[in-house]
């Protein structure tokens, strides 16, 4: 009973240490530049994606794409 609660304490101790030696030492992630964000933008155009809609799909979605003003 003891014996678990020592390893208990000294694994908190060693997993708090790491954490610390890591965010001490641990490489933090490159801001993202503007040709990245620039890649990551989507285009909203299907035919830029290589997206055929037939006039059924069209018809059923409409009413989701036309906005009211």
């Amino acid at each position: 009973m003891m014996r678990d609660a020592i390893y208990t304490k000294a694994g908190s101790f060693l997993g708090w240490l790491g954490g610390l030696f890591i965010s001490l030492f641990g490489k933090s992630p490159s801001k993202p530049a503007a040709e990245d964000l620039k890649r990551a933008e989507f285009k909203t155009s299907t035919q830029r994606l290589g997206i055929r809609f037939t006039e059924k799909i069209r018809d059923v979605f409409r009413f989701r794409w036309l906005r009211k003003v």
